[in-house]
């Protein structure tokens, strides 16, 4: 049952980063790709197919949107361009961290938008979503964390990022029946979060 419900979180969460990535803009898609930390670009260029000299190209939000599109890594995409944001609000949050209340939340947001911008703190806050109950309630409340929809996709729609005003006709939510792929994303997402922790922990020895 574990692996089942850590497979549909997967699925679900490529699902939200899809169409939180697509209501993006390039221009805001290229300053979250410089902001990725400097440990994480290899990664994050990897991940996304970007060539060596990409970070310095005028062009970049356009080359990350199309690699997270063509290569279905909106979720990996989405962790790494909000890690710098994520890791300033669990140096913030202390020792609310480990489940932080929708009103610690709000304390630490203003300064972490003020700093990274709103962008990174909505793909933080998906990061969440299915796990955290003041992540739930925020982008239940606060209209700037709303899943995008169109309508008709509610919170798992990817399709809503299609319609919005940096439309991203490759931003297609992953079927449902690709088990392995889901699975895939579900260790990755484990891992990240075993990294958070040892994070978490080194902060406190």
């Amino acid at each position: 049952m574990t692996d089942v419900s850590a497979a549909r979180d997967a699925i679900l969460l490529d699902r939200r980063y899809a169409a939180v990535l697509g209501s993006i803009g390039d221009d805001a898609l290229a300053t979250l790709a410089r902001g990725v930390p400097e440990r994480l670009r290899d990664d994050f260029a990897r991940t996304v197919g970007l060539r060596a000299g990409a970070y310095d190209d005028a062009g970049l939000g356009a080359m990350v949107r199309v690699g997270v599109g063509q290569r279905r890594a909106w979720l990996d995409a989405g962790v790494m361009l909000s890690e710098a944001c994520t890791e300033w609000c669990i140096e913030e949050l202390g020792a609310a961290q480990e489940d932080p209340n929708v009103e610690a939340l709000r304390e630490v947001l203003p300064g972490a938008i003020e700093r990274f911008g709103l962008d990174a703190a909505r793909l933080m806050a998906v990061q969440y979503s299915t796990t955290l109950q003041g992540f739930k309630r925020l982008m239940a409340e606060d209209p700037r964390f709303a899943i995008p929809s169109d309508g008709g996709g509610g919170a798992s729609g990817a399709s809503g990022a299609s319609g919005s005003s940096s439309g991203n006709p490759s931003a297609r939510a992953p079927p449902a029946d690709e088990d392995r792929e889901a699975k895939r994303r579900a260790r990755r997402e484990r891992q990240a979060r075993e990294r958070e922790a040892r994070r978490r922990s080194q902060g406190r020895a």
